[in-house]
């Protein structure tokens, strides 16, 4: 027999005992992690490391005594008794049994305190966490995470939850030693202390905040801010007694070059740049407005003299002013009575002036009326779905800086209380801004015009001074509003619609079709496929998105993308955000390139339609690249041509009536934030005309405060119009703006993929 000598027996004990550490280790790995994961106790990790302990002795003098056996065959009998005791099949039972102990005693703590419904609370408030978030609502998913910030033991668990809902931050200023205070946007609560600047921040809640700045020496300024702004710039404040009281410092514009003005009815103007210019935080309340009227402002023709003089057989000074009266026939808004202003209401905005009136009064202070330009750039339309809620659309006016719809700048009212003249004369009327008290919330977004001698109660004046006269007469001069009342058009007769088909048909050539490249991403396989364009000897290009893992043939939606591509040169921009749920559904997206996109581009300035042939043939052009794309769908086995749905997006959901009214093949629809624009183009061209001839079941989701597409002159009477029956169209409003998945996106999305499920059918 072969015998071990003692070197191979003390080895054969080390490598066990080296075994039982790693396994020691690796178990007390699993506890940790269990308990950081599943609120274990905190006694778990010091027992289990107890019982390790205990063991290793166990298993050293199992391993000695297994090793001397093997070697003192002689001395077997004298020691049977302890080798059986420490014999490993044992140990092993002995082992097991422990584990067994401390596995009941775990089990039964959690049941007996409520662990693992405590664990599934936990869950469930994670899971809440992220809806709040999906919903844009801030301001209650962070108050969540600051809850159960105590209650996530793993560290990187929490600060995922924590990067959901807030960002750090760092605030610069100038002059430095700024105090900084913060307070929800939507909440009246005190004004919280954040620090003194330059101030980081590591949890600055997402969302909008109001933010104010105070230095002693310096005047206080506010602005409305979400944390990826407060990073990205240096707040400047300027010295006391360096500006007029109550005027707020405004830099911006009202739109951009490419698009022209952000304001639906004035999107063909061009954009103009704006030197930083003031303006008054609050209407003009009637306390400031009875200043000029006891300084006898309507008797002094100074302020008054260039609208109305003798010359040119304009009306005279003095007929003027006597139309300019109160309830009792004293000088003085027509709100007033007796030359004053109803008793207490001081702080109430005034009302019931004229165009003359409102210009008079800034003559009088040495300021101005703002022009739409300056207007538009302070109240930024983009932030409406913050901004309106929180301001006064409601049974009166109410005092100024009462309600809380103040803008980025920290300008309270610009929404509602009361309408606003604005420099600009548009005919014989001029533009009045914002809404007023009465009008409808959705007023804040559109441009109107009200006759120069209107005197409403909700007409009143709000101040701005300019800091330079730079594009100061560009910007004040007159303007035609491009509005259409589409309660009282009606769409051109079958007759003459039969016509506008005839220029949509093209040759059934061959597609010529090619496959350029294929790409695979996490969603889907992309092709890249080009074929021929049905006119002009052009090349199409379209995408194709293709789910993996799910049974063909495939669902297919054609995707129509907002106007962005049209300022997109390069195909590698090309994106599935917008439907990636579409994907995710497992239905398949072609993503035609339209004539003017990404690299197909022609010069195109912006969607907003006009008269031009021009705009004429990219519709045109429109229209049959969707259609020629569906034609190759066609050619595929991979693709149920019978299951083919739309999705239009912004410019997409305008331009929806022309591609459902030329391509039956499409059977459902969904449009996100369409509607019908307020500028005229070529009746073939227009949109209106093709709505009635919209069959398929369509969805449209609408912002009730889109500042593109107003939700009742234009959103709705899309609607309205569409021609496929009253239990096949659905109208869903959402309270945004018009980025609508930034803020309810799985609303939005619950909408879309129920529709297609309805229609369609559900994906395989």
């Amino acid at each position: 027999m072969t015998m071990s000598t003692p070197a191979n027996q003390n080895s054969s004990v080390w490598r066990v005992l080296g075994l039982y550490l790693g396994g020691s280790w690796v178990c007390l790995q699993v506890v940790d992690v269990l308990s950081d994961n599943f609120s274990l106790p905190d006694w778990i990790f010091p027992v289990t490391l107890l019982l390790l302990l205990s063991g290793l002795p166990v298993v050293g003098m199992a391993a000695y005594l297994h090793s001397r056996g093997r070697t003192e065959e002689a001395d077997r009998e004298g020691k049977a008794g302890i080798h059986r005791l420490f014999a490993w099949p044992n140990v092993i039972r002995a082992g097991v049994g422990v584990l067994a102990i401390w596995g009941v005693g775990v089990t039964g703590w959690l049941l007996m305190s409520g662990g693992a419904v405590e664990e599934g609370r936990l869950l469930a408030k994670i899971e809440e966490v992220d809806r709040l978030v999906a919903e844009s609502s801030f301001r209650e998913a962070y108050a969540l995470v600051d809850q159960l910030d105590g209650d996530i033991r793993d560290s990187n668990l929490r600060e995922q939850l924590w990067t959901k809902v807030a960002s750090s931050v760092t605030i610069e200023t100038e002059p430095t030693g700024v105090k900084v205070f913060r307070r929800e946007y939507n909440d009246s609560s005190e004004w919280e202390e954040s620090g003194v600047t330059p101030l980081t921040i590591a949890r600055f809640p997402r969302g909008p905040s109001r933010v104010r700045f105070e230095h002693e020496g310096f005047e206080d300024r506010e602005v409305v801010r979400e944390p990826q702004n407060l990073s990205s710039e240096v707040f400047e404040l300027v010295p006391s007694g360096t500006v007029t009281p109550g005027m707020v410092a405004v830099s911006g514009t009202a739109g951009n070059d490419s698009y022209g003005l952000f304001v639906p009815g004035l999107e063909q103007l061009p954009n103009l740049e704006l030197s930083p210019f003031l303006m008054a935080r609050t209407e003009v309340t009637n306390r400031e407005y009875a200043e000029f009227v006891d300084a006898g402002g309507y008797s002094d023709p100074a302020c008054w003299e260039e609208w109305f003089s003798e010359d040119d057989g304009a009306l005279s000074f003095e007929v003027a002013i006597s139309q300019f009266t109160d309830a009792t026939g004293q000088l003085g808004p027509s709100t007033w009575n007796s030359g004053t202003y109803p008793a207490g209401e001081a702080d109430i905005p005034v009302g019931g002036v004229s165009w003359y009136e409102a210009a008079a009064y800034a003559c009088f202070m040495g300021m101005s009326l703002p022009t739409v330009y300056h207007w538009y750039a302070a109240a930024n339309p983009f932030r409406s779905h913050f901004v309106v809620p929180l301001s006064n659309y409601g049974p009166g006016p109410a005092p100024v800086m009462y309600h809380q719809g103040v803008s980025m700048d920290g300008i309270y009212d610009l929404a509602g209380n009361v309408r606003e003249w604005a420099a600009n004369r548009s005919g014989d009327s001029h533009l009045i801004l914002g809404g007023g008290w009465a009008d409808q919330p959705y007023s804040f977004n559109d441009a109107v015009t009200a006759p120069s001698f209107d005197r409403s109660p909700l007409n009143g004046i709000r101040l701005v001074q300019h800091l330079d006269t730079t594009n100061i007469s560009e910007a004040a001069a007159p303007i035609e509003l491009a509005f259409r009342d589409y309660s009282t058009e009606r769409p051109v007769s079958d007759e003459v619609f039969d016509v506008f088909m005839q220029a949509y048909s093209y040759d059934n050539t061959p597609l010529n079709a090619r496959l350029i490249s294929t790409d695979t991403t996490e969603l889907a396989v992309v092709e890249r496929i080009d074929m021929q364009a049905a006119y002009g000897g052009e090349l199409l290009t379209a995408f194709l998105f293709l789910p993996p893992g799910i049974e063909r043939p495939l669902q297919a939606v054609v995707f129509f993308p907002g106007s962005g591509d049209i300022y997109r040169r390069d195909y590698d921009q090309v994106s599935a955000s917008a439907f990636d749920y579409i994907l995710r559904s497992g239905r398949a997206v072609v993503y035609p390139i339209y004539r003017g996109t990404f690299e197909r581009g022609t010069g195109l300035r912006s969607d907003i339609q006009d008269e031009s042939n021009n705009w004429r043939d990219h519709v045109l052009a429109w229209s049959q690249d969707l259609r020629r794309s569906v034609d190759y769908l066609e050619t595929r086995n991979d693709i149920d041509i019978g299951r083919l749905g739309y999705l239009g997006w912004s410019w997409g959901g305008a331009m929806a009536p022309v591609m459902l009214a030329t391509e039956a093949r499409i059977k459902a629809a969904v449009i996100v934030v369409g509607g019908l624009l307020m500028q005229t183009t070529q009746p073939i061209a227009d949109p209106f005309h093709f709505l009635p001839r919209v069959s398929q079941p369509t969805l449209m989701v609408n912002a009730r405060y889109d500042s593109f597409y107003p939700l009742e002159t234009s959103g709705r009477p899309f609607f309205d119009h569409l021609g496929a029956r009253d239990e096949q169209k659905r109208f869903v409003v959402i309270d945004a703006n018009h980025g609508v998945l930034s803020y309810a996106r799985n609303q939005v999305v619950g909408e879309a993929l129920s529709w297609f499920d309805e229609y369609l059918g559900k994906a395989r």
